[in-house]
């Protein structure tokens, strides 16, 4: 979290809210095709990788991440999503960070957790250190430095990610070429097509802001930095849901997943409404003084976006109590409810409000996913509204195992 910090404060104040608005929507890009290349390559592999020879799971996952990148760059080219000027190297750093996320969904599939979060913190203080570099000490104030930093970040990454996943495909596979991307598009095409869904709900505003804005670039920009906000109190979440979704998809016990889930939803609704409250406290001056005068009215669009920012941080965990079980179909409606939602609000409400506009969208957008997700696991798991609330020995056991999982 302070490490992305750190990034975020360099590009608003060094380049302002265009140059912030203009390195958004390179993330957006490469963001879009990390998540096509995850159909093969992504959350099934966590699944599939107790069940079927870890080695055999290699080349289907790099063929489709090499073909993904080459259509996206064909996409991308036709369509002006991303800035015109950094197609080939948004592709380029989209496959990287594609391969690098199959070879940590190896080691998610075999919870080394603790691995992941330590490549995890890397990637983020290379980026942070690199940027540092190019932007403080070279005094080099353009977007191209940024876009070295990620290059130098998901390469060195991707080799210790490769490195880490080599002790796992020793062994030799009897199943084919054909019949383990058969299983991996079986596994993946649900658990993707809600995850690009929810990569939509996430970031779809950047792009009608462009579009629909005043100052569209700059509009980008700044809300971005609501984003980055939002997703560093989705930590805590994320954080949870990590443990969560491995330890579900290695659990045949109804009974104590059920449990795992409802006392991490508490922990996470806790944890983060702390956050949010800590951030709305601080006044428009003091993240104008972070980020730049460029910024102002940030702290407006983050009370606007706070209600959104503490329902999908219990989203996430209903989400990955359904993936954790292979229902990723759920995932799936209930983010393409979110998206409907936050279109409709979206071409409402940005014209008459701008970014405040866009936080009122994405508020909205993840309270609709929340209450289809929440409906549809007290349907699932036959839980009334009473039994939501979890009992003390189910925080006791969890808080165990994630001491035990540290420990390892």
């Amino acid at each position: 979290m302070m490490l992305t910090l750190v990034v975020v404060i360099i590009n608003s104040k060094i380049l302002g809210d265009e140059g912030q608005g203009t390195a958004a929507l390179i993330q957006l890009g490469i963001l879009l095709i990390v998540s096509v290349t995850n159909f093969i390559g992504g959350g099934a592999v966590v699944y599939l990788t107790s069940r079927l020879a870890p080695r055999s799971l290699v080349l289907p996952s790099y063929l489709w991440s090499i073909v993904i990148a080459g259509i996206f760059f064909l996409f991308f080219s036709l369509f002006n999503i991303v800035p015109q000027e950094f197609i080939w190297q948004i592709c380029c750093l989209g496959l990287i960070q594609a391969l690098f996320t199959f070879h940590m969904q190896v080691a998610m599939g075999k919870e080394h957790i603790h691995s992941y979060n330590i490549i995890v913190t890397i990637q983020a203080f290379i980026l942070a250190s690199t940027l540092v570099m190019y932007m403080l000490v070279w005094k080099e104030h353009q977007i191209e430095s940024y876009i070295k930093a990620l290059f130098a970040s998901f390469s060195c990454t991707y080799i210790i990610a490769l490195g880490l996943s080599l002790k796992f495909f020793k062994s030799k596979s009897k199943d084919s070429f054909g019949k383990v991307f058969k299983e991996l598009w079986n596994y993946g095409k649900f658990a993707q097509a809600g995850n690009i869904l929810q990569l939509l709900n996430y970031r779809s505003n950047l792009f009608l802001l462009e579009k629909l804005a005043l100052n569209g670039r700059g509009a980008a920009g700044v809300f971005s930095i609501g984003l980055y906000a939002g997703e560093a109190v989705w930590n805590v979440g994320k954080s949870l849901a990590i443990v969560q979704y491995a330890r579900i998809a290695n659990s045949t016990d109804r009974a104590y997943n059920q449990r795992l889930s409802l006392t991490f939803l508490y922990i996470s609704a806790a944890s983060s409404l702390v956050l949010i409250l800590i951030m709305i406290a601080f006044p428009d001056s003091f993240y104008q003084w972070v980020f730049g005068e460029e910024m102002a009215g940030l702290h407006s669009v983050l009370v606007w976006f706070a209600p959104g920012i503490f329902a999908n941080a219990l989203s996430m965990i209903f989400s990955h109590h359904f993936s954790g079980l292979g229902q990723h179909f759920r995932n799936t409606i209930s983010s393409g409810a979110g998206l409907v939602m936050l279109l409709i609000c979206g071409f409402i409400l940005i014209p008459l409000y701008q970014v405040q506009g866009a936080a009122m969208a994405a508020s909205a957008a993840y309270i609709a996913q929340l209450f289809v997700l929440g409906g549809m696991f007290m349907k699932e798991e036959k839980v009334g509204f009473s039994g939501l609330i979890p009992k003390h020995s189910w925080f006791i056991e969890a808080i165990g195992y994630l001491r035990d999982r540290s420990k390892k």
